[in-house]
């Protein structure tokens, strides 16, 4: 199918996992579902690339990952794709500059585009609209890491491999 692509995701630790479930259990609890890929972990997405390159980009990934350790941030900012993409945001720090540069080192061309971001809710902006103050209400920044890259392609979802590299 020609509208798959291969993407490495950046995969948040457990604490940060339980902290997001939290956050989406909120919007639950008052009947908002949303269209967000489901039953995968939080993440930020770091690119992504044509199915030709699976091969290629799980040799990639399992190089970065091997002389990568855990890349610790500040999980910082709720934040909106226009009004269709409720999402926490982090201080980006170089080193996930670097994670993500190293997988997509064409990317910006002198400015880095990637705008590292993990999805509580993607919907109708009415939804994203009315979602928002139940988030802000109780977020509380917090101190995170990416612990993992794991390869997905969608769509449909299929893991394709998690690397934890370096992480203790």
């Amino acid at each position: 199918m020609a509208d798959k692509r291969l993407y490495p995701l950046a995969i948040l630790d457990d604490e940060t996992q339980k902290r997001m479930e939290a956050y989406y259990a909120l919007l639950t609890e008052r009947g908002y579902i949303g269209r967000q890929t489901k039953n995968i972990p939080y993440h930020f997405t770091l690119g992504d690339t044509d199915t030709a390159n699976e091969l290629s980009l799980l040799e990639q990934a399992g190089k970065i990952c091997a002389e990568t350790a855990p890349i610790p941030f500040r999980m910082d900012h709720v934040s909106l794709f226009g009004q269709s993409v409720l999402f926490l945001s982090p201080n980006v720090n170089i080193e996930m500059l670097e994670l993500q540069s190293r997988f997509f080192p064409g990317c910006g061309r002198g400015y880095n585009p990637w705008t590292a971001h993990a999805t509580i809710l993607l919907d109708e902006s009415d939804i994203i609209l009315s979602s928002i103050p139940i988030i802000t209400e109780k977020f509380k920044a917090f101190e995170a890491q990416i612990i993992a890259v794991a390869i997905y392609e969608f769509f449909p979802t299929r893991h394709i491999k998690t690397f934890n590299g370096n992480v203790k």
